[in-house]
């Protein structure tokens, strides 16, 4: 399996970045759930990336399961109406504790890839530590860490519900394989950070190397 580049690779060609005359590709993150499925949109051009929209659509608990399903997929289709993305990043399907709860993750996950299929839109799957290898630049980074990241690289001050974070962390991360793909740029392998890393060593020059146009204090 091709591993998704790291924003420290995608700094790497952007020197190159300003030959390449691409239109903004329209990019569609989703983090499904049975009660709330994320979803995220951002637009790429060359190795810029910015954001479109985000939320979460919530199903309430109290509905019956098929009903649950039902408006996550009306709801997905109504989106992707609007916004026309043309390409579809979600995470892998993982193993669960609970089999029931893994069970209706993946029917969720089934409708909301559906929703895309039926609008002939390609679905790219991602393992999680893919994604947070792209995004943060090692697999086993904190969900805090992915959040942090995904603000600063689509300059966001609000705070983001976590599954449209994750939802946007998923479409950043195609974004990136989309943009070197492009640029003719193959991304060389990363070593996995060790996990005793502290997110608090990082600074704004670090976050500049990794591509990441961060204003400083």
């Amino acid at each position: 399996m091709t591993k998704p580049p790291t924003w420290k690779a995608l700094k790497l060609a952007q020197s190159k970045a300003a030959s390449v005359d691409a239109a903004p590709m329209v990019i569609m993150g989703l983090d499904p759930g049975s009660l709330n499925t994320g979803y995220g949109l951002v637009a790429a051009q060359n190795s810029q990336i910015t954001l479109v929209a985000q939320g979460v659509i919530a199903a309430p608990g109290t509905w019956a399961f098929p009903q649950r399903l039902a408006h996550i997929h009306l709801g997905l289709l109504k989106i992707i109406e609007e916004f026309k993305p043309q390409g579809l990043a979600v995470e892998n399907v993982f193993t669960h504790k609970n089999p029931a709860s893994a069970f209706k993750l993946a029917q969720a996950r089934g409708v909301a890839i559906l929703a895309a299929a039926l609008k002939e839109i390609p679905v790219f799957e991602y393992t999680p530590s893919q994604i947070k290898n792209a995004v943060v630049g090692h697999g086993r980074a904190e969900k805090s860490q992915v959040a942090f990241m995904v603000k600063s690289v689509l300059r966001i001050n609000e705070e983001l519900a976590p599954d449209a974070s994750d939802a946007l962390a998923a479409a950043i991360c195609h974004a990136g394989q989309k943009t070197l793909l492009a640029l003719g740029t193959a991304a060389k392998p990363q070593k996995s950070a060790k996990s005793s890393t502290k997110w608090s060593s990082l600074s704004v020059e670090d976050l500049a190397a990794r591509g990441f146009k961060v204003a400083k204090p």
